[in-house]
C-alpha cells in the first residue's frame, strides 16, 4: 500500500491563530501531526509584499523549528468567493492571473512544494452559452499552462486544482478533471488533482463524479492529494470527524483507506484533514474536535 501521511490544512487557525508559531504549535503539540498545508486565507498573496514575504519568512522558520513539512498552499474560503480565472470580465481573470502568480511567489518562499486550489467559477450566463462557455475555458487553460511554466520558474514542483461541488465551477466532474490534469504543460510542472472526499457527496449529477469512492478509484496520471471532510448529500458541509458527525455523514475512513489500497505502493500520498467550523464556534471546541478528527483517523489507519 502507498505510504500515507496524515496531516492537516491550517484553515483551522484562521482568525483565531493567525500567528505561525501558534498554528504550528496545535499540529505539532496539540495534534501530533508532521505535516501541515497552509491555507491561503492566513495571508492574502496580494497584500504588501514586504508583510507578506515576511509572513512567509515566519512560517519557514518556525515549521523547521517544529520540524513540520509545510507541504503546499491552498485557496481557503475568500478565494472560493470569487469567479477567479473564469470571472466574465477580462480585466479580473487577468487580475486573478496575477493572483495566482502572487500565490507561486508567496508558496516558494515558504518553501512549499507547490500551490492551488479552486481555478474559476462560471456565471450562471456563462454555463448556459456553450460557445461562452467553451472560450472561457480554454482561455483558463492558457493561463493555467503560463501559470505552470512560472511555477517550475520560482521552484515549485506542482500546481493543485480541486474537484468541485458546483457544477459551474471547473473541475466538478471526473470528466473535467482527468481533462486538466493532462493538461500538456512541456516545461511548466504538472496539475495534481487534489481530491476533496466531501464535494462528490454534494453533487446531485447522477454521475459516477457523485461517489467520492469513484474519484478514489480512478487512474490519474499523477498521485493525487486528499482533503478530508465528513459531510452529507445535503451540502459541502466540511464537518470534523467526530461521533455525533459521523453517525450523520457519508465519509468513512475505512472506505477511504480500501481505496487507496490501489494506489502506487512506493507512492507519497498526503491526506489534509480540512474541517472548517464556524467563526463562531468556542476555540476550545475547535481543538477537542481536531483532536477527535485526528484520532478517529489515525485510529483507522492503526498509527
Amino acid at each position: 500500500m502507498a505510504r500515507l501521511h496524515l496531516g492537516i490544512n491550517t484553515c483551522f487557525a484562521v482568525k483565531r491563530w493567525p500567528e505561525p508559531q501558534q498554528w504550528l504549535s496545535i499540529v505539532k503539540e496539540e495534534l501530533g501531526l508532521d505535516c501541515c498545508q497552509f491555507s491561503l486565507d492566513l495571508v492574502d498573496p496580494m497584500l504588501d509584499e514586504n508583510a507578506v514575504g515576511a509572513y512567509a519568512d515566519a512560517v519557514k522558520k518556525s515549521a523547521a523549528a517544529n520540524n513540520i513539512v509545510v507541504h503546499s498552499t491552498f485557496t481557503g474560503l475568500a478565494a472560493y468567493s470569487w469567479s477567479m480565472l473564469l470571472h466574465p470580465d477580462e480585466a479580473m481573470r487577468a487580475a486573478a492571473m496575477h493572483w495566482y502568480e502572487r500565490a507561486i511567489d508567496f508558496s516558494a518562499r515558504l518553501g512549499a512544494l507547490g500551490t492551488g486550489g479552486h481555478l474559476g467559477a462560471l456565471s450562471v450566463r456563462d454555463a448556459m452559452d456553450k460557445v461562452r462557455k467553451d472560450v472561457l475555458i480554454q482561455e483558463m487553460m492558457q493561463r493555467l499552462q503560463s501559470l505552470s511554466r512560472y511555477a517550475a520558474q520560482k521552484g515549485l514542483q506542482f500546481l493543485l486544482f480541486e474537484n468541485m461541488a458546483v457544477t459551474r465551477e471547473w473541475g466538478h466532474s471526473i470528466e473535467e478533471a482527468q481533462t486538466l490534469t493532462n493538461l500538456v504543460v512541456q516545461a511548466g510542472v504538472p496539475l495534481i488533482l487534489c481530491i476533496d472526499v466531501g464535494h462528490p457527496c454534494a453533487l446531485h449529477t447522477g454521475t459516477p463524479s457523485d461517489d467520492y469512492l469513484t474519484w478514489l478509484t480512478q487512474p490519474w496520471p499523477h498521485i493525487p492529494v486528499v482533503h478530508l471532510q465528513q459531510t452529507d448529500a445535503t451540502g459541502d458541509h466540511h464537518w470534523p470527524f467526530t461521533a455525533e458527525y459521523n453517525g450523520i455523514g457519508k465519509v468513512r475512513a475505512e472506505s477511504v483507506l480500501n481505496a487507496l489500497q490501489s494506489w502506487p505502493d512506493d507512492a507519497d500520498v498526503y491526506l489534509f484533514l480540512e474541517p472548517i467550523h464556524p467563526f463562531e464556534a468556542d476555540d476550545a471546541l475547535v481543538l477537542r474536535d481536531l483532536r477527535a478528527s485526528v484520532q478517529y483517523w489515525q485510529k483507522a489507519m492503526h498509527v
